[in-house]
């Protein structure tokens, strides 16, 4: 690896954790104001969820991103390579909101010799541009209901870092559309929904 790729890598990682530990905010709109999710949310499942056999995630709206390239993923903690997975519709309280940064990577060339596949991160084109990057957040859920259901991760297309950014309130419930919406403590609806 080269000292400028290190440099650049080193830098997403500390920008990471650095947002990590900040209090979480989550713009309405585009154009809208950011604001903190506040005590007493939840994501309301309006049917039940089935995760596949092997998996430990289902995307919302049969896995297609909205014309922003917004995608929504619901998580459980144990991985079940035999059977599928369902979780119940029902409210399940957000906990935290957590910032997260998505690396985005390919495979760098065929398995070599050694029978290891090589991976870097991707970029656009071959010259070692910016790393392509996917902003977004985790919604840390309530596990008393069901203690195996984690959390949904919401994230914004992938571009480059100064390209993209986290998906809005809005963009995220047009991909949870019919299967889910966030009900936001002390609003009266939510935002696109």
């Amino acid at each position: 690896m080269t000292s400028r790729f290190l440099i650049r890598y080193t830098t997403i990682c500390l920008t990471a954790l650095l947002l990590g530990a900040c209090q979480t905010l989550v713009r309405e709109s585009v154009s809208g104001d950011w604001m903190e999710i506040p005590p007493g949310s939840a994501l309301r499942l309006k049917q039940p969820i089935q995760i596949p056999p092997g998996r430990t995630r289902a995307y919302f709206a049969a896995g297609r991103a909205t014309a922003t390239g917004t995608s929504c993923v619901i998580e459980v903690r144990r991985l079940a390579p035999d059977e599928s997975q369902t979780i119940q519709a029902g409210r399940y309280g957000i906990t935290r909101v957590q910032d997260y940064v998505a690396l985005v990577s390919s495979v760098d060339r065929p398995p070599g010799a050694d029978g290891n596949v090589r991976f870097q991160f991707a970029s656009h084109g071959d010259s070692g541009g910016s790393p392509m990057v996917r902003f977004g957040y985790h919604f840390w859920l309530d596990h008393r209901q069901d203690p195996n259901l984690m959390r949904i991760t919401c994230l914004g297309r992938h571009d480059d870092p100064a390209s993209t950014r986290p998906p809005t309130l809005v963009e995220i419930q047009a991909v949870l559309g019919d299967q889910a919406t966030l009900e936001l403590a002390g609003a009266a609806t939510m935002p696109g929904s």
